[in-house]
């Protein structure tokens, strides 16, 4: 995403969500990558896969080219997506077939593949995002977006199985650090890398050094020892705000990972992304947002970056959000959990100058009311990031902080649900605010199209 997402209890709990919904699929096997030319080999066995019938594709970056496909019996395959393929996001979808129709998922898959991808050092590509498999000479970064492992998508409830037990072999000559999300990060050249925690899988390999805390991990950091305290005290500072804000623990111990992007930025510009436990971090270093006088961020605007990326642990891996409101849900909510964060950490003038800032964007504005969505990405950028915590911060004026507090925890306790307009007006209720109320301010805030309308409220 750009912009400027312990203990046997936690893991029970990760596991028991997981597997009350659907059970996670297995992957093993090992891959092997080459930094010399870009090349990527695996093979993988999918195992403990789900009954979905004829009603599912098997998703591999468009880059890797699929080898053999074969069944649990190891018979070899025939499958269809190579010609004239059917792209979904950055993937190529295959399914297996047997005169000309498609064969029910087994519970078993094994899938071998090759690729090769640009080398970016001195020249660099006119964009980056979480979906790329990206090489930059030092490190390779490839995230569950990419699909760099073969992710089953369940075409009945339009859901990519994303999250996934493993056990993965990696062989990088070339490589000082390995790391799979979920996992401790190994010294190279070969690691192997379990986990019996569903996790989305991001890789990150290279000539990198890994710094190990008691409540963070720092890969190609390279923080003093004072230094990756300062940041591991801010981070922890924000985990708690969130445990006692949503009555809800935080769910593991936070890797933070800092890569040279592929595309060209600025000297302040920042992004990252989250696949959690790991956020991933381009731009700015983080020994250069340090203020190490004072013990904090030089930019609160670099506090709330990481308050948003943490604010992901809830939505978008507890709650994981769908339909026609899947960015307000993923995108307004973290967003407003890290104007609460940046509130608690630096009082209320940091929240005067954000809801001054804001309104400042949006007061030529003109958006379709969240009731009248019938595609997610009718939310555009700036209402998911901007407008859509206004809202929640205009709640908070009129229903008061409580409210909004059990609006947040709420969303929490109904994962699996549609999270369409219907849902939000189910959390509202639960909430605690009255159907008299809402109605009102449904039609003064929500239904209005011009943005300035909801100056009033803030």
């Amino acid at each position: 995403m750009k912009h400027f997402y312990w203990a046997l209890f936690i893991l029970m709990l990760n596991v028991c969500r997981v597997s009350g919904q659907q059970q996670a699929p297995h992957v093993s096997g090992k891959l092997e990558i080459s930094f010399s030319d870009g090349l990527i080999k695996g093979d993988f066995q999918l195992s403990k896969l789900p009954g979905l019938g004829k009603q599912y594709k098997i998703l591999l970056n468009r880059g890797l080219n699929i080898g053999l496909l074969k069944n649990d019996s190891g018979k070899v395959l025939q499958y269809s997506g190579f010609y004239n393929d059917k792209l979904i996001g950055e993937a190529a979808a295959y399914y297996p077939v047997a005169d000309n129709d498609t064969l029910s998922l087994p519970q078993k898959l094994s899938i071998s593949y090759t690729g090769a991808f640009p080398i970016y050092t001195d020249t660099l590509n006119s964009f980056d995002f979480k979906g790329m498999i990206a090489l930059n000479g030092k490190t390779l970064r490839a995230a569950e977006q990419s699909k760099w492992y073969p992710v089953i998508y369940d075409v009945k409830n339009d859901k990519e199985l994303l999250d996934v037990t493993y056990d993965i072999d990696v062989e990088c000559k070339d490589c000082q650090t390995i790391y799979i999300n979920g996992s401790r990060p190994q010294s190279g050249p070969a690691a192997r890398f379990v986990s019996a925690v569903p996790r989305q899988l991001l890789l990150f390999a290279g000539n990198y050094k890994a710094q190990v805390l008691d409540n963070s991990t720092f890969l190609n950091a390279d923080l003093s020892p004072a230094e990756a305290k300062v940041f591991n005290d801010n981070i922890a500072f924000i985990t708690n705000f969130y445990k006692a804000y949503l009555s809800a623990p935080y769910g593991d111990k936070v890797t933070l990972l800092q890569h040279k992007a592929v595309e060209t930025y600025g000297p302040s510009g920042n992004w990252g992304f989250v696949t959690f436990p790991t956020i991933a971090v381009a731009g700015e270093t983080f020994k250069s947002q340090l203020d190490m006088q004072k013990g904090t961020f030089k930019d609160t605007s670099n506090y709330t970056f990481y308050a948003h990326e943490m604010g992901h642990y809830y939505f978008g891996h507890l709650l994981q959000p769908n339909s026609t409101l899947k960015w307000f849900f993923l995108e307004s909510m973290a967003e407003f959990l890290s104007i609460k964060a940046g509130q608690k950490k630096y009082g209320e003038v940091f929240l005067r100058n954000y809801i001054s800032k804001a309104k400042a964007q949006v007061k030529d504005w003109k958006i379709k009311p969240l009731p009248t969505i019938v595609n997610p990405d009718n939310l555009g950028e700036g209402y998911r990031y901007i407008y859509g915590p206004l809202i929640l911060l205009a709640m908070e004026k009129r229903f008061g902080p409580g409210a909004v507090e059990q609006f947040c925890r709420k969303a929490l306790q109904k994962p699996g649900m549609e999270t369409n307009y219907n849902y939000l007006l189910t959390i509202v209720k639960d909430a605690g605010i009255k159907d008299a109320d809402w109605k009102k301010f449904e039609a003064e805030v929500i239904n209005q199209r011009e943005c300035k309308n909801i100056y009033p409220y803030l």
